[in-house]
């Protein structure tokens, strides 16, 4: 098996370039012998389910990546915006075209980071996650109080591919299942899961604006950090995600019930990753993500995107290299604990569908 994701010629130039939530999914979905071999799916319209309803964002809109033509070629290493692709892609379902179920969890994983959850008024105090956005991918504890709804979207989509598979829809079962992986994926970030180390709220907690692009930029700057190295091909990440994988589909017990020790164990981690940011790049990645506006007109997720360039040329210049040894070994860990929380949700519902 082909363990590369730009090199595998099952999936389309067109789909590329990939990005974060791609690669988890690839390396965590190719260790999986059951559900590499599951049969195509035919492609179908999405499903409505009644009074169950998650409402999506103005702009979403439900792209068939199975009906394509390849337009341009994008650079893989320094493209940053999840909407741009190398291809143009169908506004409706293609009639007759069938599609691998482990295709559909790979290159769908990256919607929710699309319009799916922006500009959304879906709580009060949404304004604290920098949006809808931030509100449906992240939770944590913030002066006593809780904010953000991310296993409440793991959950809806998980009932969702439920739903879609019981009344035989199976393309949509799988696609819902890709969005229920990213949020599943986004409870095991420490950056999801937690804000600020309390010394650190503590100390600046009468300056708003500095706490909030401080939270932003180190947040950013990992999710950054975390994608060049797969995109460099980086063999600890995928051996970890993979081992993951192969640990969880052997695994008894409920994904749902297993999320508050996932996400405890990520949030411990917070503090060493959020700290060697600070005290390798200190000012210079914060001056990079110094335009970006609370109170901005959009979604702080897209604010925060724009500035990715400029902060990998900060954190991959040159003579920074050797330091980020410490920040790959945590974060093999952490993928590793992903890619079993995946392996377990993947594997229950391949289970299901080879009886």
């Amino acid at each position: 098996m082909n363990d590369d994701l730009h090199n595998d010629p099952d999936l389309p130039r067109a789909w590329a370039p990939w990005f974060s939530h791609e690669y988890i999914t690839y390396h965590a979905v190719r260790a999986l012998n059951g559900l590499m071999s599951l049969p195509p799916v035919a492609v179908k319209p999405r499903p409505a389910f009644g009074s169950k309803v998650w409402p999506v964002g103005p702009k979403h809109i439900d792209l068939y990546k199975e009906s394509y033509q390849e337009r341009r070629r994008l650079d893989p290493v320094w493209s940053f915006d999840y909407k741009k692709r190398n291809g143009d892609f169908a506004l409706e379902p293609p009639s007759e075209k069938t599609i691998e179920p482990w295709k559909v969890l790979v290159i769908y994983s990256t919607e929710p980071d699309l319009y799916l959850d922006h500009d959304l008024a879906v709580h009060k105090n949404q304004k604290i996650t920098g949006g809808s956005h931030g509100w449906r991918h992240m939770e944590f504890r913030l002066l006593a109080s809780t904010f953000g709804a991310a296993p409440q979207s793991f959950r809806v989509h998980r009932d969702f591919a439920s739903l879609a598979f019981e009344n035989g829809n199976d393309y949509w079962g799988w696609r819902y299942l890709s969005r229920c992986s990213h949020y599943l994926a986004d409870l095991g970030n420490p950056f999801h899961v937690k804000a600020l180390p309390a010394f650190f709220l503590m100390k600046n907690i009468f300056s708003g604006p500095t706490l909030f692009r401080t939270a932003s930029a180190v947040h950013q700057g990992y999710e950054v950090y975390v994608e060049r190295r797969f995109r460099e091909g980086f063999a600890p990440f995928q051996q970890a995600l993979a081992r993951g994988a192969r640990e969880g589909q052997n695994e008894s017990g409920d994904v749902p019930s297993r999320l508050p020790a996932y996400m405890e164990k990520a949030r411990r981690l917070f503090n060493p990753v959020f700290y060697f940011f600070l005290d390798q790049y200190g000012r210079d990645l914060l001056e990079v993500f110094s335009r970006v506006d609370p109170g901005g007109p959009t979604e702080t997720a897209s604010q925060t995107n724009q500035c990715s360039a400029d902060a990998a040329r900060v954190i991959f210049r040159d003579g920074a290299l050797p330091a980020l040894s410490f920040l790959d070994g945590i974060t093999a860990g952490i993928l590793e604990d992903v890619g079993r929380m995946l392996g377990m949700l993947f594997q229950s519902f391949t289970m299901a569908k080879a009886r």
